[in-house]
């Protein structure tokens, strides 16, 4: 190929990847952008709600709009298998966005309280927000299994509260399921309650670990396994932790980091 046609095809191929870039960023900025005036629009209406019951569906439009509006896709697979009772649902961490695609997908009535852990201050500024949703939050600096926590959850239980756990406790840089702390597990043992696994993909591909850029990236919930109070009382926490495990990761579409 003559030099002058190699400088050329260099030449395109610089020019499309700023185009590339230039249309990265440019989505970029319009989903925070969507993502900020929903929030400012319908944040102020969930704390104006003042409560669960009528916080949770406003959250649920917020963000299918959201989430319509940045055109990712969302669907679900096994919602027939959530029990009616109250239960644990488990899922696994890959994203900030994790907790908004669940709050898009899953029934909001009587919706589900979610847990989270106070690791940033910046989290007080939400507090309003957080109390409306019936959120969680762990007592900082305090692992996920102590008993302070294990209180909270237990006693969500009692009031006949769904919760939303993310049995890895954070979110890891590198793909595949982590290994599951036994907050979740201790409780549902001392409460027999149902333990729901399920997984979620395309979360992390959507909103990568480091970056501010969110993707045109498809992301699905699927509904695996649900473990009745039967089964939990016949093992113990480690036995429902590995069970827990080996019936997420399928689910997740990712590998296991659990050594």
């Amino acid at each position: 190929m003559p030099a002058n046609r190699i400088v050329e095809a260099s030449d395109r191929e610089r020019i499309m990847n700023r185009i590339r870039r230039l249309a990265a960023w440019s989505y970029g900025c319009y989903a925070w952008l969507v993502f900020g005036l929903l929030l400012l629009l319908f944040g102020s209406l969930i704390i104006a709600a003042g409560r669960p019951a009528l916080a949770r569906p406003l959250a649920r439009i917020a963000t299918r709009i959201m989430f319509f509006l940045a055109d990712i896709p969302l669907s679900t697979h096994g919602l027939n298998r959530l029990p009616g009772q109250p239960h644990i649902l488990l899922v696994n961490h890959t994203s900030f966005l994790d907790g908004l695609v669940l709050s898009a997908l899953l029934p909001p009535r009587p919706g589900y309280a979610f847990t989270v852990r106070q690791q940033y201050r910046s989290q007080a500024l939400l507090w309003p927000l957080l109390k409306a949703l019936g959120v969680i939050v762990f007592r900082h600096g305090e692992p996920l299994h102590h008993s302070s926590n294990l209180a909270l959850l237990a006693a969500a239980l009692e009031r006949g509260e769904n919760l939303v756990v993310f049995p890895e406790g954070g979110i890891a840089p590198q793909a595949g399921l982590q290994p599951f702390h036994s907050g979740a597990f201790i409780v549902a043992t001392m409460k027999e309650t149902p333990l729901v696994i399920a997984g979620m993909q395309g979360a992390r591909e959507a909103v990568r670990l480091g970056t501010w850029l969110p993707r045109h990236v498809a992301i699905t919930l699927k509904i695996g396994a649900v473990l009745m109070p039967e089964a939990i009382v016949a093992q113990s926490p480690q036995q429902l932790i590995d069970a827990a495990h080996a019936a997420m990761q399928p689910l997740t579409g990712e590998g296991s980091s659990a050594g």
